[in-house]
């Protein structure tokens, strides 16, 4: 059953989920040089077709891998503001607006190890992962900043959908399986995982559509919204108590799977090619679900006649009152408790490397991302330096939508049993932040004990370098 709720209510409910989020989205990973680091085990939850050169890889609780990232294709800071003098900040609307795409996306998240270990042999290789993942993926339309800016008499006969957005927010815990398997010069790898979803804000419908009619001005709005929640608490579920953080953390109702797979071949002793998808998966989500619903409907304002209003008659003031009452029912929410399934944001790639010798090794990344209904396109270039068993090295140049530059890359170090490593894809971010789209960082400790028996290897896209 359906009952009413306020839109301000509703409001007021999103905004406490989001800045209660805010504490835990300190790490995350969605990296592209990980996936030309095959010496560490991190990267294989990247590229599942990797294989580590450590025979025994084990990762210390929380230090083994903390990373986030942070995407905006939209704009930067300093060119949405710009300074007037040395104590005031202005905004330029129309040239921050006709930079923006038709669609646009905000995303950041953070992943914690908790767990992992991977064990190595000369054919293939086993592990395990535990992870806690947050991922925020927002997008926006332009039509929303240029009917805020120009108002609607620069689009008369035209329709803005000024509230197409797209909204998937999530905690969840990620227990992985990794396994590899060599097949001669074939090598193929698979991520079994079972997922527990904590929190999750998700718009199943929105749209809101504004049309300006060329002869007499008349203005229709054409709204349909429905937004799915988990795991937000509202009056009753604070009073049953079952909000705390300890039933956050250990909430296993919201069940989910997902898989990543890989495959990389040897075209010779120089060439390796591979390819794969990560993140093809779903959660249920049924526990301290509230769902709320507003629409479709329709609304057409045809303006006030001003002789009405001059007369003082009362016909004027009931016409008001409707519109009110009409415009009240466009923002009026149904609220529901039905469980409801999202997708992980899938992503696919193709790679390749070519070995020119034992230090170094070139590549090349394509790869796609679903963020909240627009696909990201990304193209990495890659050099990796291999110096000895005891330092690796890589450069990383990533043009992605919306962020044309990020230069970024690695570094391994080893020694006496443990594995030290930092990865960026944008290590611009750190010096100009401010005009930054983008910004990825994953660094972490591991235990390593030996070497793995090597057959002939060329040192690809996911095989190390013979010592």
């Amino acid at each position: 059953m359906f009952r009413k709720l306020t839109y301000n209510s509703l409001m007021k409910r999103l905004l406490l989920a989001i800045v209660s989020s805010l504490p835990v989205l300190s790490f995350a990973q969605d990296g592209y040089t990980m996936k030309f680091l095959p010496q560490l085990q991190q990267s294989q939850w990247t590229n599942a077709s990797n294989q580590t050169d450590s025979k025994i890889s084990i990762g210390l609780p929380v230090l083994s891998n903390l990373s986030f990232y942070v995407y905006n294709s939209g704009f930067t800071y300093n060119s949405l503001f710009h300074r007037v003098n040395d104590s005031t900040m202005a905004i330029s609307p129309s040239n921050f607006i006709e930079k923006l795409g038709n669609r646009n996306v905000i995303a950041f998240g953070a992943n914690v190890s908790l767990l992992s270990a991977n064990v190595a042999f000369e054919d293939f290789s086993v592990g395990l992962s535990v992870q806690d993942k947050v991922d925020f993926r927002f997008s926006y339309p332009k039509d929303l900043f240029r009917f805020a800016w120009y108002g609607n008499g620069a689009y008369i006969g035209q329709s803005l959908n000024i509230g197409d957005f797209g909204l998937n927010a999530s905690w969840y815990r990620e227990y992985a399986l990794h396994g590899t398997k060599n097949f001669g010069k074939l090598t193929v790898g698979a991520s079994p995982k079972l997922l527990f979803g904590k929190t999750n804000i998700h718009t199943k419908t929105s749209s809101l559509q504004i049309y300006t009619a060329p002869d007499y001005y008349a203005l229709t709005a054409k709204s349909d919204l429905e937004i799915q929640t988990s795991g937000i608490a509202d009056s009753t579920d604070k009073a049953e108590g079952n909000m705390s953080f300890p039933g956050y953390a250990f909430n296993t109702k919201n069940t989910g799977l997902g898989i990543d797979l890989g495959a990389q071949y040897e075209v010779n002793e120089h060439i390796t090619v591979a390819g794969g998808i990560n993140n093809l998966g779903y959660i249920n989500w049924k526990s301290n679900v509230h769902n709320y619903k507003a629409g479709p409907t329709d609304f057409t304002f045809e303006g006030f006649d001003l002789a009405n209003y001059l007369s003082g008659g009362d016909s004027n003031f009931i016409s008001t009152d409707q519109y009110l009452d009409t415009v009240k029912n466009m923002i009026k929410f149904d609220k529901s408790n039905a469980s409801y399934k999202t997708s992980l944001p899938a992503e696919f790639y193709a790679m390749g490397t070519y070995r020119l010798n034992k230090l170094h090794t070139f590549g090349a990344q394509l790869s796609a991302q679903r963020m909240s209904k627009k696909f990201v396109f990304a193209t990495t270039l890659a050099y990796r330096i291999e110096l000895s068993k005891h330092f690796t090295g890589a450069l990383s140049y990533t043009l992605k939508s919306g962020s044309a530059f990020n230069l970024g890359g690695a570094l391994i170090a080893r020694f006496a049993g443990m594995q030290w490593y930092f990865a960026a894809d944008n290590w611009w971010a750190a010096v100009k932040p401010l005009d930054a789209k983008n910004a990825n960082v994953s660094m972490g400790v591991n235990l390593v004990f030996g070497d793995r028996a090597k057959k002939k290897s060329n040192g690809g896209a996911g095989s190390p370098v013979s010592r």
